[in-house]
């Protein structure tokens, strides 16, 4: 029973029938509260997050040998790789495990938050039934689903089923061992609405983009540690979701009996042979006649891709994790994302009212270092605000020697700048204000800003770099393909050469056929 302050009072022995549930092999516990169910889908989401993870590195792992054989494939045909075939991002076990937290952050989340739903109906009963029994089956399925890929279908559907078992087995071991304790619900519930305030607040004043949360990130060395690792460290994963048409380099075998290939799209390395099948680090096979592996197969006499068609109208045969893809795609775009934060906040809370129970001064201090986290981008939003309510104030922002009044100034009203001043933005101290300048510079697709731009190539933040890429892939000349071939050559980060190779493609695409060297062409 529980006071109006929600405060256990008392605990009365658990009935008769309470114990015969306990001790049934069905049965959960004896006493219900909300934190109980909490804790457990914590333990249990946990535990979805592992097993996806090793689902992904085992995927990963298959396309970085693919990629590492497929990169010598390019240089012995005489193309520059993207990475080279023995890249620490590709051989690396700790590289090759970071890129595959992104797939147990995401599915291995979505997986958890389905379950989540599911044991609500357990723990309401306490206890399990036969309806629960067979909606684990239900919930195997849908997992399968999410995140199923043609590249590993046994191995997709084993960690599917597994999935509702790595999440019930803690879940029900922390609900059975779980005993009436002190909880302060009012306590709770108010500390989850004072940690989701920062949130709150970004979205009332409506300026809470994606944009801003990654370059509020670049003003606070830890957070732009982060960002830079996300961004270095889930390429492999990237790679596993592309369709080939989305593959920034990819190999094609064409057999013999096609004579003309057609537009080569930048990057692409047609290899002509007998046997297309036999090239083992192909992404496309391409035939007149069926062959023993997937194939596109084309009737007609008209060159292999006239009108771009093999990249526009690819088969879903060779768009082997489309499914993954779309069930990623669900976690950040239909809603699940958005109940992250929530969650979160729930979790941390309940962490905090616990710990306040044995030391206000941790829990305190620790609350304020969350929120402390926070006060860039609070600063920023409250700033743009304030600009957008007085715009005539726009000179003196891009004047001021406050940083986050300068940035607000080009994020808010980029249009009023002049070359000059942009150009002098673009060499800010503050590297979010640099990323944003050489954004603009772009976007105007303008000449005289390719100076500027050049400089930023050797920018110590690499998002800067890559917005560089991208904005001289819009100032087509010489001396932009020069810039761009010599960072897509000599950048250390695989990130920023992408993005190099990707603007090359717009001012000087790569292509070309071989002859495959041996009878099979491997």
């Amino acid at each position: 029973m529980y006071n109006a302050s929600g405060q256990l009072i008392d605990s009365e022995p658990p009935s008769p029938d309470a114990v015969r549930t306990q001790g049934r092999v069905f049965g959960l516990s004896g006493y219900r509260d909300f934190t109980q169910w909490f804790r457990a889908s914590f333990a249990g989401t946990l535990c979805c997050i592992a097993l996806i993870t090793l689902f992904g590195f085992i995927l990963v792992s298959r396309h970085a040998q693919h990629l590492s054989s497929q990169m010598q494939f390019f240089v012995s045909s005489g193309m520059e790789p993207l990475v080279s075939p023995d890249d620490p991002f590709l051989i690396k076990f700790s590289h090759r495990l970071s890129s595959a937290l992104f797939f147990g952050c995401t599915l291995g989340v979505l997986n958890a938050l389905a379950a989540m739903v599911l044991s609500f109906f357990p723990w309401l009963k306490g206890r399990y039934s036969w309806p629960d029994v067979a909606a684990f089956f239900v919930l195997g399925g849908l997992c399968t689903w999410l995140g199923y890929s043609a590249e590993i279908p046994v191995l997709s559907v084993v960690f599917g089923f597994l999935s509702p078992v790595a999440f019930f087995v803690p879940w029900t071991l922390i609900i059975r061992r779980s005993r009436p304790r002190e909880v302060r619900f009012g306590r709770w519930f108010a500390l989850a609405a004072a940690a989701s305030a920062p949130f709150l607040f970004m979205l009332v004043l409506g300026s809470a983009s994606f944009g801003v949360i990654r370059d509020s990130m670049l003003t606070l060395p830890v957070m732009r540690n982060i960002s830079d690792f996300y961004y270095g460290h889930t390429l492999l994963a990237a790679h596993v979701i592309k369709p080939v048409s989305a593959l920034e380099q990819k190999v094609v075998a064409v057999s013999d009996e096609i004579r003309a290939i057609g537009p080569m799209p930048h990057g692409s390395l047609w290899v002509r042979t007998p046997d297309p099948c036999g090239l083992a680090i192909r992404d496309l096979a391409v035939s007149k006649e069926k062959l023993s592996c997937t194939s596109v197969v084309l009737r007609d006499d008209r060159p292999a891709n006239v009108s771009n068609r093999l990249m526009k109208e690819i088969t879903p045969a060779f768009d082997k994790n489309r499914m993954l893809r779309q069930g990623i795609g669900l976690f950040f775009y239909r809603g699940p994302l958005a109940l992250i934060p929530v969650l979160f906040m729930l979790w941390f809370a309940l962490f905090l009212a616990n710990l306040s129970l044995r030391s206000k001064i941790a829990a305190g201090v620790l609350f304020a270092l969350y929120f402390s986290l926070f006060f860039p981008a609070w600063q920023s939003v409250y700033q743009r605000h304030a600009l957008i309510l007085h715009p005539e104030r726009i000179a003196e922002y891009i004047l001021s020697e406050h940083e986050d009044r300068r940035y607000i100034a080009l994020l808010t009203f980029p249009d009023e700048f002049t070359p000059g001043e942009l150009n002098r933005f673009a060499r800010d101290i503050s590297p979010r204000i640099r990323l944003r300048a050489i954004y603009e510079a772009g976007r105007r697709e303008d000449a005289r800003y390719l100076d500027v731009v050049e400089e930023a190539l050797s920018d110590p933040q690499l998002n800067v770099r890559t917005r560089a890429c991208w904005a001289l892939g819009d100032m087509p000349s010489e001396k932009a393909g020069g810039l761009l071939e010599q960072a897509f050559l000599h950048d250390p980060s695989w990130y920023v050469r992408g993005y190099a190779y990707r603007a090359l493609g717009k001012v000087r695409p790569v292509a070309k056929v071989v002859r495959a060297a041996g009878p099979g062409g491997s």
